[in-house]
């Protein structure tokens, strides 16, 4: 075999091995404990008399395909669960929150209590289960 048929192969290898990870990653929910960031709460509305127990915040793009599916999923939990809120928020719109929890692709969805904790994230479009899991391990 020639040099370039090496370079080939190991490039359809690693670019295989990649769609597998991928496949088997993408929206995932993953446990994860980050401590309220300043101003997130007051952004939230977390302080208020009937501030949900549970916040699904949805970092989204305008472009996005399976944004429209996770808003979809995450609507259909929120509608099932009382005291929860789906905050869909743009990530042209908030560079700061994206740069804040390092958010690197859409959609992006933080699972958060009523006091601003992150407990939960999933990058790409979670399974119903998995989110409807989450809520009722912290409602």
């Amino acid at each position: 075999m020639t040099a370039g048929a090496y370079v080939l192969l190991a490039v359809l290898l690693l670019s295989g091995a990649f769609g597998i990870y991928r496949k088997l990653s993408d929206g995932k929910l993953r446990e994860e404990i980050v401590l309220p960031k300043q101003g997130l709460a007051e952004h939230l509305h977390l302080h208020h008399d009937h501030a949900p127990r549970v916040t699904f915040l949805q970092f989204s793009s305008h472009f996005c395909q399976p944004c429209r599916v996770t808003t979809k999923i995450l609507d259909e939990v929120t509608n099932s669960f009382p005291d929860i809120c789906h905050i869909e928020l743009d990530v042209v719109e908030h560079l700061d929150l994206v740069k804040t929890y390092g958010i690197n692709r859409t959609p992006t969805t933080l699972i958060i209590d009523n006091e601003g904790t992150v407990h939960f994230r999933a990058v790409g479009v979670p399974k119903k289960s998995e989110v409807a899991h989450a809520v009722a391990q912290l409602a």
